[in-house]
């Protein structure tokens, strides 16, 4: 037995059987789920033990596999309750505003669509979470650049053959990118030099006049085709990404209707045998019934022996029933006495006490007969 199994008796859940089998059934389809049997605090300040799911849920954005961190709590009249979710990103993540799923605080909304009361699992949870946070993922890396700075250029001037020539040196000063984080150093802007033609430029051709022109007009095409090429594979390749990611939920339901089936099964083979038991026990006391009435129709039967206990406790409990009776018509012949005038307040409050005491302990012992005879069957069986 697991060590959660073992300290989830401290938790009281009403509906423990369930709660043990659905974790169980998601421990096995979710691997990155631990189970953990911890102190929950909630809103009012009460503090209860509660069996904690803690791990990562995978999801699929943009062609990528990611694992969202979450927590989930499993309350004491789950499955009436949904269970209480959580986001706890780490360190370098933060949680984006206005999720239609997750408040700013990291608390899944365990409502429609993420939960349907009636017939949602802890499974089903998990797949719903991953299917919807896959569409819109509840948290974000945050990333923070150093300021550093750069260097920006100043003109001065230095004297030269008796002119003044610009030259450029460097001074920080700081840049910005567009979305407000620093970046690092620029690179100094170089002073732009005149361009001077080449003194015998006018005997050349514009052109190369040993270019090939097919072979140029042919690299265009190819680079077009390529480009053409390119688009449409990463298109097909969203396309079948896209497809693969149903087949994989289709799959996942699959998987859970089989396991959902193999346990029908299985209790519908148990409660088949009890019924077979229960119809071979009662053919026999049909047929003890039909013998004891043919060897005792013609026979005068004696109304204080006709009903008689098949052991000891039945008889015991005949008695403590026939007492209890005969004290419920005696109660009832007071109250009748009492109101026609015949017995005054305090004799009959007298007697009622003492018959009520009586009655007590003949229906008190007849439920604990009750229940040793239920108990002695339930070991036979």
């Amino acid at each position: 037995m697991a060590q959660w199994e073992a300290s989830i008796n401290s938790c009281g859940y009403t509906n423990k059987t369930k709660v043990v089998n659905e974790v169980r059934e998601v421990l096995f389809q979710t691997k990155s789920l631990r189970p953990n049997v911890e102190s929950y605090v909630f809103n009012d300040g009460k503090m209860a033990n509660l069996l904690s799911l803690s791990g990562t849920i995978p999801i699929h954005y943009r062609r990528n596999q990611y694992n969202i961190p979450v927590k989930m709590w499993i309350t004491k009249d789950y499955p009436s309750t949904p269970p209480i979710g959580y986001v706890t990103p780490t360190k370098d993540m933060r949680i984006h505003k206005g999720h239609p799923n997750v408040n700013e605080s990291g608390t899944i909304y365990m409502s429609y669509p993420i939960w349907h009361a009636g017939s949602s699992t802890l499974t089903t949870l998990c797949f719903t979470l991953s299917e919807n946070f896959s569409k819109k993922p509840p948290v974000y890396r945050s990333s923070s650049m150093p300021i550093r700075p750069i260097q920006r250029a100043q003109p001065v001037y230095r004297p030269n053959t008796g002119q003044s020539q610009p030259v450029q040196i460097a001074r920080p000063v700081w840049q910005n990118t567009p979305n407000g984080q620093p970046n690092g150093y620029a690179q100094p802007q170089q002073p732009q030099l005149p361009v001077r033609p080449h003194p015998n430029s006018h005997l050349y051709a514009d052109v190369n006049p040993y270019a090939d022109t097919k072979a140029q007009l042919k690299e265009q095409l190819l680079r077009k085709a390529r480009g053409i090429l390119s688009t449409r594979t990463q298109e097909r390749l969203d396309s079948q990404t896209e497809e693969i990611r149903k087949l994989q939920a289709y799959e996942f339901k699959l998987k859970n209707n089989q396991l959902q089936l193999a346990r029908s099964k299985a209790e519908m083979a148990h409660e088949k045998q009890l019924l077979e038991r229960t119809v071979v026990e009662l053919d026999k006391q049909a047929e003890h019934l039909e013998k004891w009435v043919k060897e005792n129709k013609e026979k005068k039967i004696d109304v204080d022996v006709a009903i008689r206990g098949r052991d000891t406790w039945s008889e015991q409990i005949l008695v403590e029933v026939a007492k209890d009776s005969a004290i419920e018509d005696a109660l009832y012949a007071l109250d009748k006495a009492l109101e026609n005038g015949k017995l005054s307040l305090d004799v009959f409050l007298r007697h009622v006490r003492r018959l009520s005491k009586q009655q007590f302990q003949h229906r008190a012992l007849a439920l604990k007969i009750m229940q040793h005879q239920q108990q002695h069957a339930a070991m036979q069986m």
